[in-house]
């Protein structure tokens, strides 16, 4: 996998664009660049129709009625969105009322025609509930304990030394309280070190899954490829989904990768080794049947599954973590929400299911501005998208959404440039439609919702954005604030 030069200032509990805009500030202290292996997020992304999703939140109540979606309506708006967002493949599963309405991949294949429902994805974090359904199912056949401590098959030799490896279990790691950071390279040290003793607070980790993933591989004497295809795949027949792949076989239907300009990413490499926290290689087809074996229980008994969707871990006011999934509550009906979402460069993809009332939405992408295209889709196909994504992504009540104002173009205008990050790294700030779009490398787009005319939000991130005047009024650099983390980027003058 490529190079960027980004790290971690701190693990916040969404992981995605957050987490990539906390990198940039880390690297930027510390000088120190670090290689992305797999970024395994709760996905955040940022809306083209900004206006119709800031109006579906305003619209939004605890106590509206859920309505019916024109799901055909939705083939023009994704096919836009492709094109204004350089995306060439996106999957998509719809269900409704427990039926199937959509899966269709829209887009091309590598040879020109039309992309075949077969096309393969990768999926990234998405992985991480796949493998959690196949621990699930070891646990509801006896043959794993979800509080036994992970030391009796397996403890890796940098924490060998530290009690808490004694302590570290699999409720521990499914609900992203392992202890560890999301990978360990994070670390000064490049090893893996406990933060926090295990069970005590929320810390997403693909480390932990990773973890999870060898001691369940020590105790079946099995790799998790086989063990996923016999447990898991082949009973729901999803015949295109696997856990690693050479990067060769049936690479005509592989979707590829792409950047937020549409320009393909291309590796001498593209075989995807054995991993519980990302990589899942998979189809609509099959997605959908995943999909629907955990709207209808995944074959788990009423207790475990309740454990599945019940609080592990308090993420904030909006979301719980639950096993392997997060968990939002508080929509209409008394309806409740399963998510999980991932991104790796070129990569972007989320899963949203409502158990109650039989419904979910799968979207799959192959390029950085997917994630914006994963929130549009979750938005246009429920009713109540629109909470789902501000309350997966915003630590704060809708209530508190800030108000936007309109600003003329010539004010618009005057912040748009090129600046350069404390690392040398360049941003550039562009106006497309009245809208800045703010770009730096290894990140989609991030489209800025103006509060005043120095100060902007993201409509689906904590983050602020602020730009800094001279007393001439001259704009002299533009800042992303995230919590008390601050990337200054200078205006570089023409």
């Amino acid at each position: 996998m490529p190079d960027y030069q980004i790290s971690v200032v701190m693990a916040w509990c969404l992981c995605s664009v957050a987490w990539l805009i906390k990198n940039q500030l880390l690297m930027i202290y510390s000088k120190k660049p670090l290689p992305v292996i797999v970024i395994a997020i709760f996905l955040l992304s940022f809306s083209c129709t900004l206006s119709e999703a800031q109006q579906a939140i305003k619209n939004s109540s605890p106590n509206e009625e859920t309505a019916s979606v024109d799901y055909n309506s939705l083939d023009s708006k994704i096919q836009q969105w492709q094109k204004d967002l350089h995306i060439p493949d996106v999957g998509v599963v719809i269900i409704d009322k427990n039926k199937l309405v959509k899966a269709r991949v829209y887009g091309n294949a590598r040879n020109g025609q039309p992309a075949p429902q077969e096309m393969l994805f990768e999926v990234a974090s998405v992985t991480k509930v796949v493998f959690t359904t196949l621990v699930l199912r070891l646990v509801q056949d006896g043959k794993w304990n979800l509080d036994e401590p992970l030391c009796h098959y397996y403890i890796d030799p940098e924490v060998a030394s530290n009690a808490y490896s004694k302590k570290l279990t699999t409720r521990h790691v499914l609900s992203h309280q392992s202890g560890f950071d999301n990978w360990r390279w994070m670390n000064a040290s490049g090893k893996l070190t406990y933060n926090f003793e295990p069970g005590t607070k929320f810390n997403y980790s693909g480390e932990g899954f990773e973890y999870l993933r060898l001691a369940i591989e020590h105790k079946f004497h099995t790799s998790l490829a086989k063990l996923s295809d016999s447990l898991l795949f082949k009973p729901l027949h999803m015949n295109n989904t696997s856990h690693e792949w050479d990067g060769k076989k049936d690479f005509a239907l592989y979707s590829g990768m792409y950047d937020a300009e549409g320009k393909e990413i291309v590796k001498n490499d593209y075989s995807v080794q054995s991993s519980a926290a990302a990589g899942l290689t998979t189809a609509v087809n099959d997605m959908s049947k995943f999909a629907f074996e955990v709207l209808n229980g995944g074959h788990l008994s009423n207790k475990l599954y309740k454990e599945m969707i019940s609080k592990q871990a308090y993420i904030n006011p909006n979301i719980n973590q639950g096993l392997g999934w997060r968990v939002i509550n508080g929509l209409p009906d008394n309806e409740y929400a399963l998510q999980h979402a991932g991104n790796d460069p070129g990569v972007a993809s989320i899963m949203v299911l409502l158990p109650k009332s039989k419904r979910g939405v799968v979207v799959m992408t192959n390029a950085d501005n997917g994630l914006i295209m994963c929130n549009n889709i979750v938005r246009a196909a429920f009713p109540e998208g629109a909470q789902i994504i501000y309350k997966a992504y915003k630590s704060a009540p809708i209530s508190e959404q800030p108000k936007s104002v309109r600003l003329p173009n010539e004010v618009l205008s005057s912040r748009i440039g090129t600046f350069k990050r404390a690392d040398g790294a360049m941003v550039t700030v562009t106006l497309k439609d009245s809208q800045l779009i703010l770009r730096m490398s290894g990140i989609p787009d991030l489209y800025l919702v103006p509060e005043s005319e120095d100060k902007f939000y993201l409509l689906d991130l904590d983050a602020k954005v602020f730009f800094t005047r001279d007393q001439n009024g001259k704009i002299t650099s533009v800042s992303i604030q995230d919590g008390g983390n601050i990337i200054k980027c200078d205006k570089v003058v023409d």
